[in-house]
């Protein structure tokens, strides 16, 4: 589960780096202008700069756009280095430029995704388009330089050099790839028993609700699935990176299943009532999120991971809280009220909107959103809203899931 996490995050990352290069990408049009006002170098024409230039800002929208869809953001990574690759070998095609070297770049970045499947991809498609950029230099070098040649030799004797090249290359990148993906496994893989453990522990013991309230054990796991989908949804908008690391959202969504733990404690007549609660029945019901963190201190106290353990307090103490002040058991507000108790906040409402109960029936997802979004900046952080709202694709996808698995 974490493995999976460090390698969607690290994705995320370098996804980033690649369009802040595609920024910079954008001033070679102007500068290859003014390259040729000095008369320095001729080989690019105004309307070729220009469209350069262009050509980068449209890429860079378009990945823009795909990162903020949340929905085919893997093709980022393909767009980006393909087009950067695109790029340097239209470059290579002007006679006056040496570009050889540049070749090995893109399969050489391609590396950074620690993917060897990704990379072997990459490197395929950049040597086909280095081989037709290769083939229209041909023309140019038998003109200027190697005139004794024709075309097709000339293709041939670099075409054939520059194959041999690009298989070692790739060879070197898939072993270097290789390496380094089997030592991050292994390096997650080395605590994992110890992490089957805690989670199987809080799992367990999440679990003693379902025997109680069947109905609120389905709800326990939907949660723990919108805890993960909202917390990564939020990585990806950039919203709190530096909070939502690998681990962190693992704690989450380890910790999630606890959040109703307290309503152990709650008389089943109260917990399993099938029409509204008085005023004092609400206050009992209130009161699980005290007796939940009470719980989790005193039984799972032991758990090696201390801040697992914090994860967990956190959530079931304060996923009532509201982001205006209003929620309960301290009436804490906006960012006073801890990161996984916000997103277990939201979580929570989220599947209690969606799902059926004795006393209600669900709404609409598209109903469910209106309502929520009516709610940002009141009882949910206005962020957080907006990567729901961003995330209706997943979530419709998940409730087919759901009912698939039902049927």
């Amino acid at each position: 589960m974490e493995s999976n996490l460090y390698y969607q995050r690290n994705e995320i990352e370098v996804d980033s780096i690649l369009l802040r290069c595609a920024l910079v990408l954008l001033f070679v049009g102007p500068f290859l202008a003014v390259m040729r006002i000095l008369g320095i170098n001729r080989e690019f024409n105004y309307t070729e700069c220009f469209c350069f230039s262009l050509v980068v800002l449209l890429f860079y929208a378009l990945c823009k756009y795909l990162q903020h869809t949340m929905r085919f953001q893997g093709l980022i990574k393909y767009i980006a280095l393909l087009s950067m690759h695109a790029g340097v070998c239209y470059m290579g095609t002007k006679p006056g430029i040496l570009v050889y070297i540049s070749y090995a770049l893109i399969p050489a970045l391609s590396c950074l995704y620690y993917r060897k499947r990704f990379t072997l991809q990459i490197t395929g498609f950049c040597y086909l388009i280095m081989m037709g950029t290769l083939y229209m230099r041909a023309a140019n070098e038998t003109t200027y330089a190697y005139d004794t040649l024709t075309a097709e030799e000339w293709y041939s004797v670099f075409g054939f050099s520059f194959t041999w090249e690009y298989v070692l290359l790739t060879i070197v990148l898939i072993a270097l790839v290789g390496k380094t993906e089997s030592s991050l496994n292994l390096l997650h893989k080395s605590n994992a028993q110890m992490k089957d453990m805690q989670t199987q522990l809080i799992s367990g013991f999440a679990n003693f609700l379902e025997f109680r309230d069947r109905s609120t054990g389905h709800h326990v796991r939907r949660t723990q699935a919108y805890v993960r989908m909202i917390a990564m949804g939020m990585y990806r908008l950039g919203f709190y990176q530096s909070e939502l690391s690998a681990k962190a959202i693992t704690y989450m969504e380890t910790a999630a299943p606890l959040h109703d733990v307290g309503k152990i404690a709650i008389p089943d007549a109260i917990l399993l009532k099938d029409s509204g609660l008085t005023d004092e029945e609400y206050e009992i019901i209130k009161d699980h999120t005290r007796e939940g963190y009470r719980l989790i201190t005193e039984n799972l106290s032991n758990l090696p991971d201390k801040r697992l353990l914090k994860c967990a307090q956190e959530i079931t103490l304060s996923h009532h809280e509201r982001w205006d002040g209003n929620g309960y058991p301290e009436g804490l507000r906006g960012t006073q009220i801890p990161l996984p108790a916000r997103i277990m906040a939201i979580a929570d409402t989220l599947d209690a909107m969606l799902s059926e109960r004795v006393y209600k029936k669900s709404m609409d997802l598209d109903e469910v959103l209106h309502e929520l979004t009516k709610e940002r900046g009141k009882h949910f952080e206005p962020c957080i809203v907006d990567t729901v709202v961003r995330l209706r694709s997943e979530i419709e996808e998940f409730l087919l899931e759901e009912s698939n698995k039902e049927e």
